[in-house]
Formats: structure tokens, C-alpha cells, sequence
């Protein structure tokens, strides 16, 4: 069991049972041995006292001393002890078991009965334990002797292991009833805290659409209906922002078409250097801005899902050779080498020609921005199990760390100069996402990048 909520219930609710089982057990035994105890002294004093009652003449006659073996021989008593008379000096007259004690004075049982109290032992002879008793005999108020009862408590201690077995093995019932209930009990708790944390993760990595199931109207249907509202706005405004993102694109796209052109225009005719270079200045700011909304509108299509992606055959490496010829007269101008590692046994895939093809653009357009002249950037295609594997690595700059946890993330700008709007990885992920692949990157800043694309065949 992990650690958690379910583990701290079970054992809490677990220690509670067995300390109150264990509790009501230890006072149920010490009832139980206190009940036997008091039965045997009992049933002991009885006996003494329907012994004096029965030799009553003979006691008043003072006949104790005199005929004791006789009186002890000839009485039925019902109980299996020892069963001695002793006189008022401690002195035994008379023993059923002819036992070698002469003189008990010095016993505290004996010594509280010829001071005409009841006396009680609970001692260890003969390595047996045994309970004596002393019952006083007196001729009126005058105690003249005392009749002692020695009884083994072997019978009574075999009957109380017996039951303090049996109440073991209910105890044991109840605290394996008691750990299956909490146990149960804890699962109620854990599991729509484990369904709300996984929905709760799914909500944090963007699927807005997540909602958590309510199954009771308790604090954790409270909590499931405030995370499904926070969800609900959430995506709401995600919503409005997409729009708002894909009507501003819209809107800036005419002026920027309109300045663009007559930048062209006014450049072909102008003759002087000045104006000349002020238009090219302008005209290659508006294709940056065009580029830009491009890719606001891209981006703002892919996470509302309202771009349609077009699922045809398409030939990875044929589409990886097209892409790296494009982009190779730009790796010359800037003294890199692009090569190329494919494995041409990869079978055709379904997917998206045009946004596959957009994909490898911008990760080699990356590749070559940040790497620095001389080096090299290396295309790999291969094919693992149910899948393909595209990876493009570079010698470049490379990422620091603190950036590479976020460099995905929308509009997140890295340090270098070279950094563009901050939205093409993020393009790039959702791209993947929606062939049902995966996107991924390590780097080490001053030893390169490398991207890894891995697409279901």
C-alpha cells in the first residue's frame, strides 16, 4: 500500500480497534479470573463452614483436639483439596494428604484465621499453584483452631487459557473484520481523490474538456463540481482568447498585405539609396509580421481543434529529403552541413502532409538559427516496433535547463537574440499531439539540441 491518505486511514482506524479489542479482552480476562478465583475461595469457605456446623457438639464438647483425625476422616467434604485441622497454636492435628508440616503458624492465611478472619493464599508448591484457604473454628466467640483447604489451581488455569484462546480468536475476527472495513472505507476516500488528482493533471497539461465524475453530494462531489466549474470557465476563456487571437490575425493581415505591396511598389520606382533601403526595411518587417500571424493563427486553430488536419499515405522519407533539399542552399550560406540517416524500409504512415512537413521546417529552422557556423545537423529516421522515430540533432548552443522546462510552453522566449515568437515548439507539440505522437527534447547548453518526433505506424 503507498503512502498516503489510505494507508494513514487504514492503520488509524486499524490501531484504534486492536487497542480497544485488546483493552475489552484484558478486562474480560481479568473478570474471568477474578470470577474463578472468588467461585474457588467460595466454594473453600462453604466447606469450612458446614464442617463446623457439622461437628458443632463436638467442637463445644472440645473434642477437636482429641479426636481430629477421626472428625476430618469421617466428613464427606465435596471438593479435591487438602484439607487440614489445625489448633490455636498453628499446630496440624489431623491431614487428609499426611503431609510433613507440623506447625503453619507462620503462614499468613493461617495467622489471619486464628485471629478469626478468613485467610487466602495464592502460592507455588511443589512447582503447582495452589490456592489455600483457612476458615476459623470457634466455640462461641473464642477461636479454638481453624480448618485448612490446599487446592490446586491447575483445573482452573487450563480453563482459563481455553477461554483466553477463545477470545483471542474472536479478537482476531473482529480486528481482520475491522481491517477489511477500514480498508474499504479508505478506498471511498482515496479513490475520488486519485480520479479528481488524475483529472486535475489533465486539466493542468491543457485538455480543458476534462470532467471529474461526481458520485456522492459530500465535501468531495463539493470539490469535483468547484474543479469542474474552473474547468468549464477556464476553457470558456481559453475559447474567447482563440478567437480573439484568429479575429485580430484576420484584421492585421489586409494592412500588412496592403503595406507590404506598396513597399514593392515604391521600392521599384524610387532611385535613391536612402528610400530604397527604408522600403526593404519595411517590406522584410511586414513578412515578419505575416509570419508571425501565421503562426498566432495556426496555433489558435490547433487548440480549439478547429483546423482539420488532412489524413493521407504519406512517405516519411520521402517527405524528410524534400524538406532537408529546401533548407539546404540556407545550412551553405551559413557554413553548416545537414545530413541525413534513413531508413527507406519505413512504410507509409496516415497523416497530415502539409503540418508534418510544417513540423520538420520549423524543428531544422531552429536547428539552424542556433547553430553557429561549422557545424552540423544530423536528420535520423528509424523505425522502433509500432512506430517511427524522426530525430534532428544539432551542434548548436544548446538550451540551459531553466529554459528547457518551459521551452515548449506558448509564447516563452528563450535568452538568445535568435529567438522568434515563442510560439513554434508549441505549434510543433500540438502538431504531434494530433497525430497521436509524441514531441520531445534534451539538451545541455554549449552541446546541442535534439528533437525527437515519434509517430504510431
Amino acid at each position: 500500500m503507498k503512502k498516503g491518505i489510505k494507508r494513514r486511514v487504514v492503520w488509524s482506524y486499524l490501531l484504534l480497534i486492536i487497542f480497544s479489542v485488546a483493552l475489552f479482552e484484558a478486562m474480560i480476562l481479568f473478570a474471568l479470573r477474578l470470577y474463578y478465583m472468588d467461585g474457588m475461595k467460595q466454594a473453600l469457605r462453604d466447606q469450612g463452614t458446614m464442617f463446623s456446623s457439622f461437628y458443632e457438639q463436638e467442637i463445644i464438647d472440645d473434642r477437636l483436639k482429641i479426636d481430629a483425625g477421626n472428625l476430618l476422616n469421617q466428613y464427606n467434604f465435596l471438593v479435591d483439596a487438602q484439607v487440614q485441622l489445625i489448633d490455636e497454636k498453628g499446630l496440624v492435628l489431623a491431614d487428609t494428604h499426611q503431609g510433613n508440616e507440623r506447625n503453619v503458624s507462620e503462614f499468613e492465611d493461617v495467622e489471619n484465621a486464628l485471629m478469626g478472619s478468613t485467610g487466602y493464599l495464592d502460592t507455588i508448591l511443589e512447582r503447582e499453584r495452589v490456592l489455600i484457604v483457612t476458615q476459623p473454628i470457634k466455640r462461641g466467640s473464642t477461636v479454638i483452631g481453624a480448618i485448612r483447604f490446599t487446592t490446586s489451581l491447575e483445573k482452573v488455569n487450563d480453563i482459563y487459557f481455553q477461554n483466553t484462546l477463545l477470545l483471542l480468536f474472536f479478537g482476531g475476527i473482529v480486528i481482520l473484520a475491522a481491517a477489511i472495513m477500514s480498508f474499504f472505507l479508505a478506498n471511498t476516500i482515496t479513490k475520488p481523490v486519485s480520479v479528481i488528482t488524475t483529472a486535475a493533471e489533465q486539466l493542468a497539461s491543457g485538455n480543458l474538456s476534462t470532467r471529474i465524475p461526481k458520485e456522492k453530494d459530500d465535501e468531495i462531489g463539493k470539490l469535483a463540481d468547484t474543479l469542474n466549474y474552473m474547468a468549464k470557465k477556464i476553457e470558456k476563456n481559453e475559447q474567447l482568447k482563440n478567437e480573439f487571437i484568429a479575429s485580430v490575425s484576420h484584421e492585421l493581415r489586409t494592412p500588412l498585405t496592403s503595406i507590404k505591396g506598396w513597399a514593392v511598389t515604391l521600392q521599384s520606382l524610387s532611385e535613391e539609396d536612402f528610400f530604397r533601403d527604408g522600403l526593404e526595411i519595411i517590406s522584410t518587417e511586414s513578412d515578419r509580421l505575416n509570419g508571425l500571424l501565421n503562426e498566432l493563427l495556426d496555433f489558435s486553430s490547433l487548440s480549439s481543434g478547429r483546423l482539420p488536419l488532412v489524413f493521407n499515405k504519406v512517405s516519411l522519407p520521402s517527405l524528410i529529403q524534400q524538406v532537408v533539399q529546401q533548407l539546404e542552399p540556407r545550412g551553405s550560406r551559413q557554413g553548416l552541413e545537414i545530413i541525413t540517416q534513413i531508413d527507406n524500409t519505413v512504410e507509409d504512415i496516415s497523416a497530415d502532409y502539409n503540418r508534418l512537413k510544417q513540423v520538420l521546417i520549423n524543428l531544422l529552422d531552429n536547428a539552424l538559427k542556433f547553430t553557429p557556423s561549422g557545424g552540423l545537423i544530423t536528420v535520423q529516421l528509424s523505425k522502433e516496433e509500432q512506430e517511427v522515430v524522426i530525430t534532428i540533432n544539432d551542434t548548436g548552443i544548446g538550451i540551459s535547463e531553466s529554459d528547457l522546462k518551459h521551452v515548449r510552453d506558448k509564447f516563452f522566449k528563450g535568452k538568445s537574440q535568435a529567438s522568434g515568437s515563442g510560439l513554434g515548439l508549441a505549434i510543433v507539440d500540438e502538431i504531434i499531439q494530433a497525430h497521436y505522437g509524441r514531441f520531445s527534447l534534451t539538451s545541455k547548453e554549449g552541446s546541442g539540441t535534439e528533437a525527437e518526433i515519434r509517430l504510431p505506424l
